[in-house]
């Protein structure tokens, strides 16, 4: 489960006995493992009935992290992860709404908003990988030095910083460069050496998303959410003219792949 930066999470257990009947512990309580390797607690939980308990927790941090639970009497442990996503990071291609949209879901009806989501954000950097940053979201890369520097992940918005790594390095101001956005190269307006190496902090992504990233990604979505759910018939049997691309273990079709820009194979 993947929750937005500053939501609070409900973690909660159940705690059974050895016949597998919910009973309450002598002792009950969680810690959590951080991003950063640290550990929060061990917390008391909210007890919610025979054997039921939850405890609200508010991260501080995106990344990756471990809830574990310990009791005693009966003596067991249990361990669950989730994900926080970066500031700004949990939106994806699609807006939820969109999302509901293609797959013909009622606006008001919540019951997979959270699977959808989920859909979402794992579009998402496949579509990048064929047409480059989508969603706008903070890089940083060590480059070597020259008199050009092509970014990874363009297009780039803004260039924030240029940093020297080695001691007694020179860095670059942000205003002596020239940023090509839509390529990611980025050199001097003197047309000076850049000598590294450097540790490039820049802004990626778009300000807007292009109707046909838009289609493809619905396409995406309507086609794995189909297939999760046993709609697209058994095997490697494909629907209309669809072409399996080795590349892609057919989690994007190929009227997707086309309109992203990406030419599947055997087509001249």
């Amino acid at each position: 489960m993947t929750y937005a930066f500053g939501a609070g999470v409900r973690l909660d257990t159940t705690v059974t006995n050895t016949s597998g009947t919910p009973a309450d512990p002598v002792s009950i309580e969680v810690s959590i493992l951080l991003p950063d390797g640290t550990v929060s607690g061990p917390h008391t939980p909210v007890h919610d009935g025979t054997g039921l308990y939850h405890y609200d927790y508010l991260p501080a941090q995106a990344g990756r992290y471990i809830a574990r639970w310990v009791t005693a009497t009966p003596t067991g442990a249990d361990e669950e992860a989730f994900d926080v996503a970066p500031l700004w990071g949990e939106a994806g291609v699609l807006s939820l709404r969109e999302a509901k949209k293609q797959l013909n879901i009622d606006a008001d009806d919540t019951t997979d908003d959270d699977e959808i989501q989920g859909y979402i954000r794992s579009i998402t950097r496949p579509c990048e990988r064929v047409v480059g940053s989508l969603v706008r979201r903070t890089v940083v890369e060590k480059h070597e030095g020259g008199y050009a520097v092509a970014l990874n992940a363009p297009p780039v918005l803004e260039v924030v910083s240029v940093e020297a790594i080695l001691t007694g390095g020179d860095g670059q101001d942000v205003a002596d460069l020239d940023v090509d956005g839509p390529t990611g190269i980025v050199q001097r307006t003197d047309g000076c050496y850049m000598r590294g190496p450097l540790r490039w902090t820049y802004t990626a992504g778009r300000t807007e998303i292009l109707a046909h990233v838009n289609l493809a990604a619905r396409i995406i979505l309507q086609h794995l959410w189909d297939t999760q759910r046993g709609t697209m018939g058994g095997g490697r049997g494909f629907a209309n003219d669809e072409v399996w691309d080795p590349r892609f273990g057919f989690s994007i079709p190929r009227r997707a792949q086309e309109l992203l820009g990406d030419q599947p194979p055997g087509i001249a």
